[in-house]
């Protein structure tokens, strides 16, 4: 039995990622410049990538335990590493090759996605702080007298001086 198959399916995963890091890219352009519909068009392309993903990777997994299974051994989590060592020299060279592409562009996507997290939080702060100068907070404390224009139009006060 050949591993041909989660080859091709590791190559896959990592242009699936591939395409998150150039939607990572493109979202990050669009929080620099405010197009929000653009960023909406990219939530929804990631959202359909991530599907694909999900699928890639339990597709993996199976094929990985199935692969393993089939040489008569058990397979706990289906995981690469358990794959190399029951492949030839040609297939776990690829696999490990692959292996070190894919996570070399999850740690891009993970780069990518803490910029764009901090420059949305760096534009809430600014939205905050236009709101702040737009809006100032009322700075009563609890020391003001608090004026009752019935009060003051009868000419009452707060004692009863008659008293």
């Amino acid at each position: 039995m050949s591993a041909q198959q989660i080859i091709e399916c590791m190559k896959k995963l990592g242009q699936v990622h591939t395409t998150f890091n150039q939607l990572a890219e493109e979202k990050t352009e669009a929080l620099k410049k405010g197009d929000i519909s653009h960023l909406r068009s990219l939530l929804q392309k990631e959202s359909a990538y991530l599907k694909q993903l999900q699928q890639l990777e339990q597709e993996r997994v199976r094929l990985v335990r199935y692969f393993i299974n089939g040489k008569g051994l058990a397979s706990e989590g289906g995981t690469v590493t358990e794959l190399l060592l029951h492949v030839n020299e040609e297939e776990k060279n690829q696999l490990i090759s692959l292996q070190k592409e894919l996570i070399e562009e999850i740690e891009r996507l993970k780069m990518q996605n803490e910029l764009n997290q901090q420059l949305i939080q760096d534009s809430l702060r600014f939205v905050n702080l236009s709101l702040d100068v737009i809006q100032p907070q009322s700075d009563t404390g609890n020391y003001q007298r608090t004026t009752n224009d019935d009060d003051e139009q009868l000419g009452r006060s707060l004692f009863d001086t008659k008293a």
